[in-house]
Parts: structure tokens; C-alpha cells; sequence
């Protein structure tokens, strides 16, 4: 899915041409976006219907779908979108990697659009609970060679002074049989930054399992190297030998080669 960019698409000053259809395309604007804004401030309470006795539970998702901007997923533009349809759907906003910077709780969400395919967007909440804004542009990841998708994101502030993120890189499967659009191969992929606006692109993880999914690096040394906690596979679904979470260190994580798990 190409990333969305909110400044890239302001509110249109054209007009239509017919003064009736103006007032109604802008009557919808401003209904939606009073609807929009109404949702994004909707407080979060706790579940008092349910409990366990060991963690709260609470009525809304922090994050969906519904929250990313407008101008993510509408054409502002009268004379092109005359009827103020969502032009750019989005399925899901989702396995977020969480964390708390510059006194404000932040989530790195997977946003996948209606192609199924995936980015990352940063949200961030005074309380972490509710009132969640995602900020003007999605991530901007550097993609590697062969990549088809990327999702779920991971983050660690590190110990060597950078911020981590990792996450699974998806690619096409070089063995799979033609016509075959479901196989894929599964890696760990690496950017670091330290603002969470401009991101370096690190090589894949390159562990003995031949797929990765869902790997976190640890925020302190370990003797010396980058350690990391990996979840081994055989396939792309399938775990095969490779069950439970694996450990495994890594001298130089700009070469992402790893010792034994």
C-alpha cells in the first residue's frame, strides 16, 4: 500500500462548478470531521464488567482503524471525490510496538490497507489509554530489495545510545510454484533512528532458522553484543523444528549476522 501523506492532500479550494454540490461536499467534510474529531476524544473507561483480580481491563481499542487521519484516507477534492468517499481504505490498525518518549505514551501500529498490504504509523496519547493521535506522516521506512510487505514493529531503546526498532520483513518465496501468491519468506528487519522521523535501514537478521517472526532485541549488552529474543520457523506459517522463543547474539549489528540460537 503507498504511504499516505496528510500534507499531501489538504482540503481542496477548487470548486465543482455547481454551487449546490459545494454546500453539500462541504456540509459531509464537516460532518465527518466533527465525527472524527468526537471519536478521537471519546474517553476509554475501565471494564467494570469484567475483572480478574490481576489487571484492568478496558471498554475500547487504544487504536484502530478509525483513527488515523482524514486526510490519510480521503480525497479532499471536490471535483474528483464529489461525494466525500473514503478513497484510500484501510483495514486494520494493530500489533503496535509500544513506548513511552518525551512524557507521552506512543504506539508504532502496523496499518493495513484494504490491498492487505502494510505501513507503520506512530500514535501517542498523554495517558496511554485513550485520546490517541496519530502524528502527520506514517514512518518512512527505506525498503529492501524483494520486500513486499513489513509489520509489526518492535521497539528498544538501546544502550548503545540508538533507538531499535525490529520487525518482520515479508518477501516472496523464491521456490514457490508459479502462480503461487500466498507463499512468502519471513526475516527480521532492523531500522534505527533517533528521533522516529528519519530511520536507518539496517540488513535483515541473519539467524540459523531459515524464517523469523517477531523478534525483540534486548536494550543492554550481553556480553559484549547485541542480544536478541527470536521466534525460529521452518515456514512462513509452519514452526516445524524451530518451536518456542530462541536467544541468540550478534557481535555487529550492522552486518545483523547472529551466532547459534
Amino acid at each position: 500500500m503507498n504511504k499516505p501523506s496528510k500534507k499531501a492532500q489538504p482540503a481542496a479550494k477548487k470548486k465543482s462548478g455547481s454551487p449546490a454540490a459545494d454546500r453539500a461536499f462541504t456540509a459531509r467534510v464537516k460532518k465527518v470531521r466533527a465525527a472524527h474529531e468526537t471519536f478521537l476524544k471519546r474517553p476509554n473507561p475501565v471494564e467494570s464488567s469484567w475483572e480478574n483480580g490481576v489487571y484492568e481491563r478496558f471498554k475500547y481499542p487504544v487504536v484502530t482503524a478509525h483513527h488515523l487521519p482524514l486526510e490519510w484516507r480521503y480525497d479532499f477534492n471536490v471535483k474528483t471525490n464529489p461525494f466525500f468517499m473514503e478513497r484510500l481504505g484501510v483495514g486494520g490498525a494493530y500489533n503496535p510496538g509500544a513506548f513511552f518518549w518525551k512524557g507521552k505514551a506512543h504506539v508504532v501500529a502496523r496499518v493495513e490497507g484494504a490491498d492487505r498490504k502494510s505501513f507503520f504509523a506512530i500514535a501517542e496519547s498523554k495517558n496511554g489509554v485513550d485520546n490517541f493521535r496519530f502524528w502527520d506522516e506514517p514512518c518512512d521506512i527505506p525498503e529492501m530489495p524483494g520486500e513486499t510487505n513489513l509489520y509489526d514493529m518492535r521497539i528498544t531503546f538501546h544502550q548503545d545510545g540508538w533507538i531499535y526498532g525490529v520487525f518482520c520483513s515479508e518477501s516472496k518465496n523464491p521456490d514457490a510454484a508459479p502462480g503461487d501468491l500466498s507463499s512468502a519468506v519471513a526475516q527480521a528487519g532492523m531500522v534505527r533512528t533517533k528521533d522516529f522521523r528519519k530511520w536507518d535501514r539496517l540488513p535483515n537478521l541473519k539467524t540459523p532458522a531459515s524464517q523469523q517472526r517477531n523478534v525483540v532485541l534486548h536494550p543492554e549488552f550481553v556480553d559484549g553484543q547485541y542480544a536478541f529474543y527470536t521466534r525460529p520457523m521452518d515456514g512462513f506459517i509452519d514452526v516445524g523444528s524451530g518451536g518456542g522463543i530462541g536467544w541468540t547474539l550478534c557481535k555487529d549489528i550492522t552486518t545483523g549476522k547472529t551466532g547459534p540460537e
